[in-house]
């Protein structure tokens, strides 16, 4: 099973990301379905990814970036996470 779905991705943008809005107004049951290691790790995704689309990253760490992705994602998170604006 993928650890980041794209339900805890949904949570996750529903509290544009504020961990702290979510510590003081996330629901019980959101809490239960996302963790604080799942928080900081769509953090992580969302920032190296950032990084990656403004060219400010290496080739490596573009591709270990995207395997790590392909590896914790479902594939709907995938293509939230990976979808270009």
């Amino acid at each position: 099973m993928k650890r980041i779905t794209i339900e805890k991705l949904n949570i996750y943008h529903k509290y544009s990301g504020d961990n702290d809005g979510f510590a003081r107004a996330g629901k019980v049951i959101e809490k239960q379905k996302l963790n604080r290691e799942d928080w900081a790790l769509i953090d992580e995704f969302i920032q190296s990814l950032e990084l990656i689309s403004k060219g400010l990253a290496s080739d490596n760490f573009s591709k270990r970036t995207l395997i790590k992705l392909t590896e914790l994602t479902d594939e709907q998170a995938y293509e939230q996470l990976t979808k270009v604006d």
